[in-house]
């Protein structure tokens, strides 16, 4: 079963969306100690936490963990779907975050996933921004590793 379609502009529609609820876990990605390295290449973060498996040992993990804007730039592989499709607009684009938290480490080898909801809806000129919060975490942990709130302009 496809999910229900609203228009970019269908205001009232998008709003009937909002909820305090999240909705079902997205996919999952595994988070390797393989990826951490390769990020922490491409950033020049090389922080024993994160990069040093044998002296992570006897960190306050007991493991290397993963970078926390390793979990952000993550966020495409594991975002949920809302529930519905947005259609009708010519483009969308990531109009940044509101805000973000990083509440538990991601150890490395963990699985990791995130479920959504959609928090707000702003009529713009340039277009419909849509503000959803992501709840990140590891698969069978109680805490949320991270809290994102981002927005996405539709653009007519």
């Amino acid at each position: 079963m496809s999910a229900p379609t609203i228009r970019f502009d269908d205001e009232a529609g998008l709003r009937a969306r909002i909820s305090d609820e999240y909705g079902e876990w997205g996919p999952q990605t595994r988070i390797t100690q393989a990826v951490i390295d390769r990020f922490a290449d491409l950033t020049d973060d090389h922080q024993w936490i994160h990069v040093d498996t044998e002296r992570a040992k006897d960190g306050p993990f007991g493991t290397t963990i993963a970078h926390g804007f390793l979990i952000l730039a993550m966020l495409p592989r594991v975002r949920p779907s809302l529930g519905f499709e947005v259609t009708g607009e010519s483009s969308r684009v990531n109009y940044g975050a509101e805000s973000y938290r990083f509440l538990a480490p991601v150890p490395a080898g963990s699985t990791l996933h995130a479920r959504g909801r959609l928090v707000d809806v702003r009529m713009r000129p340039q277009g419909t921004l849509l503000v959803s919060e992501l709840m990140v975490g590891v698969v069978g942990a109680e805490r949320p590793s991270a809290l994102y709130t981002g927005m996405l302009l539709h653009k007519p």
